[in-house]
């Protein structure tokens, strides 16, 4: 009786682990499309802001390209006035005006070039971003898809374990079913612990020597240190 229910405990706990793996699958699938969808929110943050880093460019190069515009409208007056000056003094400052001007005309001509290059560069990281973000996107889709097909094989495989541990806890001695299932309820699969040598391989402290040779016996024994349920670990 002692062998067949410590082999029972061995099969239980190998029961616990795997449905305790099967609900880490099934878990994980949600956090890993929350993860591809966060990446596609922060994807279309960043091409939302280089879009608007695009337009305030093209605005600032705009405005200036009108103020270039005006100038030389403005030195185009000039020249004209420039002929109908009525005395040397008035040519003289009249000719000083355009030429201070053309050279702000041609600090102006050399911002606008400045400011093209910068549009042109911020356009190409909006195609960047953009297909950035069709790549998120795509993961997103391809994860869910994966998630989805996996899901009922998963459910399938933790609807045949319970049933199976459900088995094998028909098992266990009826006094020890209510501090087994606090156990399950605390630590799932860590609720049992193999006992190797003369040490609970949960917590790692020596159990006194009449207890481990109870428990190699087969005998239902809780660990006094950790709690778990103990069992003799399987001969290598």
């Amino acid at each position: 009786m002692g062998n067949q229910l410590d082999g029972g405990l061995i099969e239980l706990h190998r029961l616990l682990v795997a449905l305790q793996e099967v609900q880490e699958a099934i878990d994980r699938g949600p956090r890993q499309l929350k993860v591809r969808q966060q990446t596609v929110v922060q994807k279309q943050a960043e091409l939302e802001a280089q879009k608007q880093k695009h337009k305030s460019l093209r605005m600032t190069a705009d405005q200036k390209s009108l103020q270039l515009k005006s100038n030389e409208a403005k030195i185009g007056d000039l020249r004209g006035k420039l002929n109908q000056a009525q005395s040397n003094r008035e040519f003289d400052i009249i000719k000083q005006q355009i030429a201070a001007d053309s050279v702000a005309n041609s600090v102006l001509e050399d911002e606008i070039l400045d400011a093209l290059e910068k549009v042109d560069l911020a356009q190409q990281d909006i195609k960047r971003l953009e297909a950035d973000v069709a790549q998120a996107q795509a993961d997103e889709k391809r994860i869910a898809a994966e998630i989805a097909a996996a899901l009922p094989g998963h459910q399938s495989r933790q609807a045949e374990l319970n049933s199976a541990i459900s088995a094998a806890e028909a098992l266990l001695p009826a006094d020890i079913h209510v501090p087994y299932r606090r156990l399950v309820q605390a630590y799932g699969a860590a609720a049992l612990a193999p006992v190797e040598g003369n040490t609970c391989t949960s917590c790692y402290v020596s159990l006194p020597a009449q207890m481990a040779m109870q428990v190699r016996a087969g005998q239902i024994f809780f660990c006094k240190t950790c709690g778990r349920l103990l069992y003799s670990a399987p001969a290598e």
